[in-house]
């Protein structure tokens, strides 16, 4: 008898444990990684603010080709991309829910930056030299965790759909920004950054 309620104390220590454990960790986009570096890091770096999403690309001086495909649920909006190569492209295809890009790095940096309309979710797809890219090179927000795969999915955490068309599916906390289509943000490209496109195909 003593040795059953000892078993069962034990068992609810480690529940309440465990319990505690996921609650306090917690994955954040919020905040530039402290790891990027341009022109000595090597990777993708994403990160959220006010202004949206950032995804950048930088290597340490040997150049690399990252490519990929983001997509969602809802509507890219405002999307712009910082070029450094003669055949760099970012295209948001006639439904605006889904971007493909190519960055050629040496050094320095590229990437994308966009706001969303809408949906529950943003899918990537990223691949660096012709290769699926190594999770070990994709840093997410100021912790600079590692996604699981080079394909992944960010889902708010109100998101109860689930799909099997990606192997990783990581739930952010609530600090995501699905208002990233708020009013007030008003883009425009500076220097090296080039807009997706006219904007009458926009409702």
């Amino acid at each position: 008898m003593k040795r059953t309620v000892r078993f069962m104390l034990v068992l609810l220590a480690l529940v309440c444990f465990s319990g505690y454990a996921f609650a306090a960790y917690s994955l954040k986009l919020d905040g530039r990684p402290d790891e990027f570096k341009p022109g000595k890091s090597l990777g993708y770096f994403m990160w959220q603010d006010k202004d949206g999403l950032h995804l950048r690309t930088t290597t340490s001086g040997t150049e690399h080709v990252f490519s990929g495909v983001i997509r969602t649920n809802g509507r890219f909006e405002d999307v712009f991309g910082k070029m450094t190569g003669k055949d760099d492209y970012s295209r948001v295809n006639r439904g605006r829910d889904e971007i493909t890009f190519t960055f050629t790095t040496v050094g320095g940096e590229a990437g994308i930056d966009l706001a969303i309309n809408g949906g529950t979710y943003v899918k990537f797809d990223l691949s660096m030299d012709g290769d699926n890219a190594d999770p070990a090179t994709i840093f997410i927000g100021r912790d600079g965790w590692h996604p699981g795969d080079y394909k992944f999915t960010l889902r708010h955490d109100d998101d109860q759909e689930r799909d099997n068309d990606d192997r990783t599916i990581v739930i952010v906390d609530e600090g995501f920004w699905w208002g990233w289509n708020s009013p007030h943000i008003h883009r425009h490209p500076g220097p090296g950054r080039e807009p997706d496109g006219p904007r009458h195909d926009r409702p």
